[in-house]
């Protein structure tokens, strides 16, 4: 009986060593068949003065179960003109313990249709690949960036998958808004031309927030729980005094039928 054991366990530990080696050893790509909302990247070029010029901004339209419309437009962005920041959860786990974050940066009203522009670290799907959180800490994704209107983000997730989504404001000082605003947009630039890999617990959707807050500010997120069990950061950032405490709000289908999205 022993030593069935110790053959079943030697099978597990190789079949457990041999896919760590496949792992480690696949390489990102930047040509794979990509599902059509993640296909197209945006492109940046940041000027001298720091302004983000932003091209292929998604700015589709959605109804019940459908998409209406597909456009894109090119707009530039003074990281100084940052009015406000939002973050909106979307719980994917009936836990409550999993959720995708993405940000919306608000901007003076002159921006017109890019004023409320939305930032989303997701993974970049092959046709036909869905997401799963083991998949997500196995290298099965690659990483992007999804710039896209809030009402693209919101509708999409809202109206088009049924998610219901809760948004936040987002009390962190100007200065900080324009160094993360800055920092994605650097970073959307790299993954352009170098493809990194998405993962679930330390490059996620939630954690690449907190690494530009703390480079902006040295610690002021510390290490927590929240970094991979994303559904319980609205809780820690609100610990720590970064989330406005008496404001939330929740949008469901219901919701977007009596409310106009702003």
């Amino acid at each position: 009986m022993k030593k069935v054991l110790r053959r079943t366990l030697l099978v597990l530990l190789t079949a457990v060593f041999v896919l760590l080696i496949f792992v480690f050893v696949r390489e990102p790509s930047l040509s794979r068949t990509w599902d059509e909302d993640v296909s197209i990247l945006a492109g940046v070029e940041i000027s001298n003065d720091a302004t983000v010029s932003l091209t292929q901004i998604r700015d589709w339209r959605y109804a019940i179960s459908s998409i209406s419309s597909k456009s894109y437009f090119d707009a530039s962005f003074d990281p100084k003109d940052i009015v406000a920041m939002w973050m909106y959860e979307q719980q994917l786990d009936a836990s409550g313990l999993i959720a995708h974050t993405f940000l919306v940066f608000e901007f003076a009203e002159s921006y017109e249709r890019g004023r409320y522009l939305g930032l989303s670290v997701e993974t970049r799907r092959e046709q036909g690949e869905e997401y799963s959180i083991i998949g997500g800490a196995l290298r099965s994704f690659e990483i992007t960036h999804i710039w896209a209107t809030e009402r693209d983000l919101v509708t999409r997730r809202v109206q088009f998958l049924d998610y219901p989504l809760t948004r936040y404001q987002l009390e962190i000082p100007a200065e900080y808004r324009s160094q993360i605003f800055s920092k994605f947009a650097k970073e959307t630039q790299s993954l352009a031309s170098v493809p990194r890999w998405y993962n679930t617990v330390s490059n996620n959707c939630t954690s690449s927030l907190i690494k530009y807050v703390n480079e902006s500010e040295p610690g002021a997120i510390p290490f927590h729980y929240s970094y991979a069990l994303t559904g319980k950061v609205d809780e820690y950032l609100e610990q720590l005094g970064y989330k406005a405490p008496d404001y939330s709000l929740h949008i469901n289908r219901d919701f977007l039928e009596s409310h106009k999205l702003r």
